[in-house]
């Protein structure tokens, strides 16, 4: 076991945010899919390519995870080699399950026929419990974990490969999502930590632009 100081250890509280955007895009999609009007292709499209997006930022995260974190912690807390292990083991289960979504998705895009629909939407929901078992565990295991054998340094770069990976013209939308599930104190932090040029284009532009993809997939204005 490491033995870093308090002020070398990161907080890592802000990845419970990152999760919880694929807790509410996975968990929402199932009811979404089946609302779909039959035969509505446009409809299915879009909501196909929701799906595509986070389900591409979900790899993403967990490629960082098990590249720059899982390592580590195999390193420097034998102790919890089963715990480590079992995450590697889950995130190969979802992204079987991410794939399988994905054909299912490609189906119903083609036809968005109520039975495709519905093969869909199962699948997702079977993917959703999944991942929401994996969140949880590693939110209550992981993250202290990684807390006390991780510098600051590491952890961050960890941050950074995730942010690397989402484009551009993608950024602000990812913000929003951000701060959908975040708490008044997070929302001042995330928002804080932002560069500058980043919290004038989500005064001016961002925060509408987000509104505005939420509504269009989701059907309301976001909370």
């Amino acid at each position: 076991m490491s033995t870093l100081t308090a002020t070398e250890r990161p907080d890592t509280g802000d990845m419970i945010l990152a999760h919880n955007i694929f807790r509410h895009s996975f968990g929402s999609l199932p009811d979404l899919i089946r609302a779909v009007p039959e035969g509505d292709t446009a409809r299915a499209r879009r909501l196909v390519e929701f799906q595509t997006e986070i389900a591409t930022g979900l790899h993403h995260h967990h490629t960082g995870e098990d590249e720059l974190m899982w390592p580590l912690l195999l390193d420097r807390a034998p102790t919890d080699h089963a715990l480590v292990l079992r995450m590697e083991e889950q995130h190969e289960r979802i992204g079987e399950l991410l794939d399988r979504a994905a054909a299912r998705a490609a189906a119903f895009e083609s036809s968005a026929s109520s039975s495709d629909g519905e093969a869909w939407a199962s699948t997702v929901s079977v993917l959703f419990t999944a991942l929401d078992e994996h969140l949880r565990e590693e939110e209550a295991h992981i993250l202290p974990l990684a807390e006390a054998n991780m510098t600051v340094a590491e952890w961050e770069q960890l941050g950074e490969r995730g942010r690397a990976s989402v484009p551009r013209n993608r950024q602000l939308i990812l913000l929003g999502f951000l701060l959908l599930g975040a708490t008044p104190d997070q929302r001042t932090r995330v928002l804080s930590e932002a560069p500058l040029p980043a919290r004038i284009a989500w005064r001016l532009v961002g925060k509408r632009a987000f509104a505005k993809e939420y509504r269009e997939i989701f059907g309301v204005d976001p909370s």
